[in-house]
């Protein structure tokens, strides 16, 4: 298997029909998957890319394709049966962008991204935009600090509201997460997640029937391991219920949540391999590992999904698939093609007692 970090954006429509967007050489190739006719088409649909994109579909068919160019501007294209309008965001060119991501709730776009305020202190500035009113209205989501790397946000949705995860860096590396209450059209105050001393690396989270699902993975003795924590939220109020350690300490990549068949998956990528575990009672107890035999075969890429379509059956943000024309997914659902990996027992290093004192 050959695990590729491309950028790739799967939305299906209403009538079933799926877009794959690439951003391969500074373009966006738009390619359409039709269900009724089984045909596909490719179309360049944006040159002149930067480095960071997003898409989303909404409730009404519309696809939000939102990019920063190579000029440094903003620009968002509105995707309405097959016309495509473009507008450009930035009255002046703006600093590189980092993480773009964007949602659209009520036919308002909401965009996120990262912009670096000091290299030497390794500070960084989260920006939220919103339209009211044919005008953009800029909120400072929080200034972070980061370790080494800066890790991405995780955004998702309650019932009027929008939540946003994060890493900040003081003494220690800890996941924050904020609030953007729609109504009052505020953020309120930010709230620690974590409470380890470990490095960390990663995140994803969701939120499903006032439970909030959180995967990272996190650094022990120079190897990481995925981990899963899982809160009770009720309109800010937050209460931490519990907590596992998902994988071996090997090095696992990009922990991903997924709902799917009554069963909360955790997948990620390790040595060449998609693996998973699944729980049946909301995280409380977890399953075996398993490895997905034809990940070890295929050339995979994680994608970033949405759909018009609400399925309770599923609820996912990104998934892991085989990076070719077959668009099936990897990691989750039947486990025929699947094989057991032991979880290993924690190991920590013992030094003997009567180890010899050094002489200076």
């Amino acid at each position: 298997m050959a695990y590729y970090t491309d950028k790739v954006s799967l939305i299906r429509d209403s009538r079933g029909n799926i877009d794959l967007f690439r951003l391969t050489e500074g373009n966006i190739i738009r390619y359409h998957f039709d269900r009724k006719s089984l045909a596909n088409t490719e179309a360049n649909i944006a040159t002149d890319v930067h480095l960071e994109y997003d898409v989303y579909i909404d409730q009404n068919d519309i696809v939000y394709l939102i990019y920063q160019d190579k000029a440094m501007n903003l620009i968002l294209s509105i995707i309405r049966n097959e016309k495509v309008e473009k507008v450009k965001l930035t009255e002046e060119h703006m600093p590189e962008i980092y993480y773009l991501s964007m949602m659209a709730i009520n036919g308002v776009p909401h965009v996120f991204y990262f912009t670096l305020l000091s290299g030497r202190d390794r500070k960084y500035r989260i920006y939220h935009h919103y339209l009211e009113k044919d005008q953009w209205v800029t909120n400072t989501v929080d200034d972070i600090r980061v370790r080494e790397v800066l890790n991405p946000m995780s955004i998702c949705m309650t019932d009027g509201e929008i939540l946003l995860s994060y890493y900040d860096y003081s003494d220690s590396e800890h996941i924050f997460i904020r609030n953007f209450n729609l109504e009052r059209k505020t953020w309120e105050e930010r709230t620690q997640l974590t409470d380890s001393r470990f490095d960390k690396l990663y995140i994803d989270m969701m939120y499903k029937d006032n439970m909030l699902h959180l995967t990272y993975c996190q650094y022990e003795e120079g190897n990481l391991q995925v981990k899963y924590e899982r809160y009770r939220y009720e309109k800010g109020f937050i209460s931490k219920e519990g907590e596992e350690d998902i994988s071996n300490y090997e090095g696992p990549e990009s922990p991903t949540l997924i709902y799917y068949d009554n069963k909360l998956w955790i997948t990620w990528v390790e040595m060449d391999s998609v693996l998973s575990r699944f729980s049946e009672d909301d995280g409380e107890t977890w399953g075996p590992i398993y490895l997905w035999k034809e990940s070890k075969r295929s050339n995979i890429v994680r994608y970033k999904y949405s759909s018009v379509n609400e399925d309770e059956n599923i609820l996912l943000n990104y998934s892991f698939g085989k990076f070719s024309k077959d668009l099936s997914f990897v990691g989750f659902g039947p486990l025929d093609n699947t094989e057991i990996v032991p979880l290993k027992k924690k190991s920590l290093l013992k030094l003997p007692k009567d180890l010899p004192r050094i002489k200076i």
